[in-house]
């Protein structure tokens, strides 16, 4: 028969095999003491000298457990003077960070654990980490996320590797091959007194649930949920790609905000657009932290049935605003009273408005000289004749009414915004000309009424506009 590999040998081929660490690398390996963080700083010990790594062994003190908190460290520590590795700690408070946020004491801990190490290769002090997850823990977090309700995404469970700074090779190990490996080496390690507390819903999938289904259901439970997980992450890189490119031609990026027409994102499959919605998001606001699945259903509701001109706040700050037929996300829109503007303008002259990054020229030609056509351009004519007193350029305010030369009446500015489907958003900055408490133009209309140039003006009033000048 022929000869099986050892598990250290299998594992190294399956790391040589991936590529993930170049010669010269610094990895930080990180250690908390418990038997699979040890036989990971061995493994990886043994790899180093073969792939050409230098080592570092980091741990992060919870302080959840006193005294016993303060010896896992210390027993790291020693580990690491032992081998003669640089020994990296952080530390916090991570009990008394989770109430001031009022947050679960399990993820505030991973959360803070994680920022020490990304903080560790942000500053140069290391190229990557590697934790010591296990089959068993792959295992685990998708049996908890599936008794959430997760989707596809949530079911592929622990990522090998994270943001391309973390890895975890030991993913495909059982903790019974780390025990029976960590025996054979005869290799010393410290119990977390707390993983005993099956008040803890992790403890007790660990201690109760999984051993229940392994003796009762399948007694290749794990290898099977850790294979589901893999499976479950290949669908969701397909689904992920195709909604980026199926939404491509459709999205728009406008400022801070991210639109996609209605029409098109409800053409989309439900597994494409609900996508897209997340891509979205994210764009809109590089984290989907607090998002759930509930939100983004939501979400898609607020598509499908919302009326023009309503909002839906979600997490982190986004807004989503359904405007005609777009949907736009994006950071809440800032106060009007921010950014109200009033300039005199001087005829002829031109004013520039930050407010809407824009140069406005006010012009006076002839009306002979003006050439077949003109008025069919950008530019608006009226009479400076009729001009009842000094104007003044300022933004739309509730109450504004406006007769538009052709129209039969007198109208409220808001309705002839909402006929001519003009974004809510982009409403409240909208330039209008004053004349002695008078509109006399509004950009984008036609002249006013009373003010508009005729065949029978001399001379004739222009505004034009173009993007300010950056310099």
């Amino acid at each position: 028969m022929a000869h099986r590999p050892d598990l250290y040998t299998r594992w190294a081929l399956a790391m040589r095999r991936k590529g993930d660490f170049r010669p010269g690398e610094r990895v930080g390996v990180a250690v908390s003491g418990g038997p699979d963080s040890v036989l990971l700083l061995d493994f990886m010990q043994a790899f180093a000298a073969e792939a050409g790594l230098r080592l570092a062994v980091v741990h992060f003190n919870h302080h959840l457990r006193g005294p016993e908190s303060d010896a896992d460290e210390e027993y790291v520590r020693k580990l690491a003077d032992t081998l003669e590795l640089e020994f990296l700690r952080g530390e916090a408070e991570v009990a008394a960070v989770a109430r001031e946020q009022h947050r679960n004491l399990e993820a505030t801990a991973r959360e803070l654990r994680y920022r020490f190490f990304f903080s560790l290769v942000s500053q140069g002090r290391l190229d990557k980490v590697v934790t010591a997850h296990t089959a068993n823990d792959q295992a685990e977090t998708v049996l908890l996320r599936l008794l959430r309700g997760t989707g596809t995404r949530g079911l592929g469970g622990i990522y090998p590797v994270l943001e391309g700074k973390v890895f975890r090779p030991f993913l495909s190990l059982t903790r019974a091959e780390v025990l029976r490996e960590l025996a054979s080496r005869k290799l010393e390690y410290r119990v977390d007194s707390s993983n005993l507390d099956l008040r803890l819903r992790r403890n007790k999938v660990r201690g109760e649930l999984l051993p229940l289904l392994e003796k009762e259901f399948n007694p290749e439970i794990i290898p099977l949920l850790k294979a589901l997980a893999d499976r479950a992450r290949d669908d969701e890189a397909f689904l992920e790609q195709q909604a980026r490119e199926r939404a491509h031609p459709w999205r728009v990026r406008e400022g801070l905000e991210v639109k996609i027409p209605v029409r098109a994102l409800e053409e989309f499959p439900p597994a494409i657009a609900r996508r897209v919605l997340r891509q979205m998001l994210q764009a809109a606001r590089s984290t989907l932290r607090g998002v759930s699945h509930g939100h983004i259903e939501a979400l898609r509701y607020f598509v499908s049935q919302a009326q023009s001109g309503r909002r839906l706040t979600l997490p982190r700050g986004i807004v989503a605003r359904k405007e005609f037929d777009w949907l736009a996300l994006g950071p809440p829109p800032v106060s009007l009273a921010d950014l109200e503007y009033s300039y005199p303008v001087e005829v002829p002259g031109e004013l520039t408005v930050p407010q809407l990054g824009l140069t406005f020229r006010f012009k006076i030609v002839r009306a002979e000289g003006l050439p077949k056509g003109y008025n069919g351009r950008e530019v608006t004519g009226l009479d400076a004749q009729k001009l009842p007193g000094k104007l003044l350029l300022r933004n739309w305010r509730a109450g504004d009414c406006f007769w538009p030369m052709g129209d039969r009446k007198l109208c409220k500015l808001k309705e002839l915004f909402r006929q001519h489907k003009i974004p809510r958003e982009q409403r409240q900055l909208w330039p209008v000309l004053e004349s002695a408490k008078q509109l006399v133009w509004v950009r984008g209309f036609p002249p006013g009424r009373a003010a508009a140039a005729s065949t029978g003006s001399s001379t004739i009033l222009l505004v034009e506009e173009e993007v300010a000048s950056s310099r």
